[in-house]
């Protein structure tokens, strides 16, 4: 794991960029029917603390219900990582923010060819409503959601493909899922 901090400045449009890598690194293992236990930290731009979680399913899924559904855990992430930019970046945008709420609601659909095929995940409709206080310009708080979204890492993953690899007589090997 790397524990350097690297920048690296660019020129764009007159003003200086700075890129840097953010990266975590996880290692999960099936510890139940369905239970998953994660040991997940940063380690760029900084090694952080790494934090113990857990996940697993309900009786209808095969599981326990000894910790939090991986939605669950996933749909928190993008919740709690778009209202922690929203704060960090409200200052920049001239966005006073005080009393901050959020709703969120993360619908999927499960569909199945036959009775006893596998289910496939399609995502329907995420929706995030924002409440807070401010004397702030609607326009300059509009400005702040599209900041807070794209400086948003966990809701910028829903835009990318995950590559899945599978290791195979010591080699790995990217599936394709499509």
């Amino acid at each position: 794991m790397n524990t350097n901090v690297t920048a690296k400045y660019i020129e764009a449009e007159g003003t200086s960029m700075m890129t840097f890598p953010v990266s975590f690194e996880l290692e999960g293992y099936a510890s139940g029917k369905r239970r998953n236990d994660v040991k997940v930290g940063m380690v760029e731009p900084e090694r952080l603390q790494l934090w113990d979680l857990a996940s697993d399913e309900g009786r209808f899924h095969g599981g326990d219900e000894t910790a939090p559904k991986p939605l669950a855990l996933f749909t928190a992430g993008v919740v709690t990582c778009f209202m922690t930019q929203l704060r960090t970046f409200a200052r920049q945008c001239g966005v006073s923010v005080t009393g901050l709420k959020t709703n969120a609601k993360f619908e999927w659909v499960a569909k199945r060819s036959g009775k006893n095929d596998p289910y496939e995940a399609h995502p329907n409709r995420f929706t995030l409503d924002i409440e807070f206080e401010t004397d702030s310009p609607l326009e300059a708080q509009k400005r702040l959601v599209r900041t807070a979204a794209r400086g948003c890492f966990a809701e910028q993953i829903l835009s990318v493909d995950l590559i899945h690899r599978l290791r195979h007589e010591g080699e790995w090997v990217t599936c394709e899922v499509d």
